[in-house]
């Protein structure tokens, strides 16, 4: 295990690897999985196998939909921070943050009603990133201006 970690902030972008395009994310230490907005999932069967169709983002920060199919993929629990609990489908996605491409699980979810199409967790932190939550290159501010997401003004934001 190296002891080099990249510090990266509150807010930062992401890059699905593939899908030409930079995405708003939320880096939440508290949630143990990551979570990406995904729509039109089902599962499907091709020459006998069962594959997970989906349509990766198409959310106002991410207008852009990029259709995937996977063979890999699982059916997970999730239990949200108000205490709802849902299955998902969990899948691997690769993507770049900050200076580092890598591997990670997602579930898919209907991010549509939240600020950020993507979720980093724990999973995906651990061992790779320290978190200054006094830094981040992605305020709500931006996303207002940039995509013009309706979002609560964020203190921290205005104090910059």
């Amino acid at each position: 295990m190296s002891r080099y970690r990249t510090v990266i902030g509150r807010a930062e972008y992401v890059d699905f690897v593939g899908s030409a395009t930079v995405i708003p994310a939320k880096i939440d230490s508290g949630a143990f999985r990551s979570a990406v907005h995904a729509t039109n999932v089902k599962e499907v069967s091709r020459d006998g196998k069962k594959l997970l169709q989906f349509e990766l983002l198409g959310h106002p920060c991410s207008k852009d939909k990029f259709p995937l199919t996977v063979r890999r993929f699982t059916k997970v629990k999730v239990t949200s921070s108000n205490g709802k609990s849902e299955s998902r489908y969990e899948v691997t996605l690769k993507i770049k943050l900050a200076n580092k491409i890598y591997e990670t699980s997602f579930t898919l979810a209907d991010r549509s009603k939240n600020v950020y199409p993507v979720l980093i967790g724990r999973k995906a932190l651990r061992n790779r990133f320290l978190v200054d939550v006094a830094n981040t290159p992605v305020t709500l501010l931006e996303l207002k201006k940039n995509f013009g997401v309706l979002a609560p003004e964020d203190e921290e934001d205005l104090e910059n």
